[in-house]
C-alpha cells in the first residue's frame, strides 16, 4: 500500500509560490519550500523532476489564476467603463493572492522559465502570451474599430498602466485600494489620446 502523499500538487506549488515571491527565483530553493511547507525534499522531486521544473509551476500557476480572471474581462471589452474594469483587475489579484502577483509583476517569465526547461513549460507559457495578445487585439478591434493604434492604446491602459501601479509596491507591500481611483483616471486618459 503506498503512504498517503503529505501535500498535493496544489500546496505544494501554493507554498512554492510564497517562497519565490520572498526570496525570488534565484533564491528559491527545494530545501526552502521543504522547510516552508514542513515536508521532505523527496516529497517535492517526487511529484516534479527539478527545481527549474518547480520554477516554472510556479510562473504557469500564477498566471493561469491571473488569465483566468483577466481574459474574460478582456474578452467582453466594449466600452471605456469596461477596459477600466480590466484594469482594476491588476491590484484587486494583487490583493487577493500577494505572492502569485509579485511573482508575475517584479520578474520575468525567462526568471522562472529557463530556455532549457522542458517543452512542455515553454509551450504552456507561449500559449498564455498568445492568448492574451490575441485577446487585447479582439477587444481593440471592438473598441477602437478605426483606430490604427487601438491594440497599444488598449494593451498601455488595461495591462501597462495597473502592472505599472501594483509594481510600485510589490512585491514588499499589497497594493492599497486608493490605488485603483489613480488606475482608472490613468486608464480613462490613455483612452481618450
Amino acid at each position: 500500500m503506498a503512504r498517503p502523499a503529505l501535500i498535493d500538487h496544489a500546496a505544494l506549488i501554493k507554498t512554492a509560490t510564497l517562497v519565490a515571491a520572498r526570496l525570488g527565483p534565484a533564491g528559491m530553493s527545494i530545501a526552502a519550500v521543504s522547510k516552508e511547507a514542513g515536508i521532505p525534499t523527496g516529497s517535492i522531486y517526487h511529484r516534479l523532476p527539478s527545481r527549474d521544473a518547480l520554477l516554472a509551476e510556479i510562473w504557469l500557476s500564477a498566471t493561469e489564476r491571473f488569465h483566468g480572471i483577466v481574459l474574460p474581462q478582456i474578452s467582453t471589452i466594449a466600452s471605456e467603463a469596461d477596459a477600466v474594469e480590466c484594469a482594476l483587475s491588476t491590484p484587486r489579484f494583487a490583493r487577493s493572492d500577494h505572492a502569485a502577483a509579485a511573482v508575475l509583476s517584479s520578474h520575468r517569465r525567462e526568471e522562472f522559465i529557463k530556455p532549457e526547461a522542458p517543452e512542455e513549460y515553454r509551450t504552456r507559457a507561449a500559449k498564455h502570451a498568445a492568448e492574451m495578445r490575441d485577446a487585447i487585439a479582439e477587444a481593440a478591434t471592438r473598441l477602437f474599430p478605426a483606430d490604427s493604434r487601438g491594440k497599444e492604446k488598449l494593451a498601455v491602459a488595461v495591462i501597462g498602466i495597473p502592472l505599472g501601479a501594483v509594481r510600485v509596491f510589490l512585491p514588499q507591500a499589497v497594493p492599497p485600494q486608493e490605488i485603483d481611483q489613480t488606475i482608472a483616471a490613468a486608464v480613462r486618459a490613455a483612452l481618450r489620446v
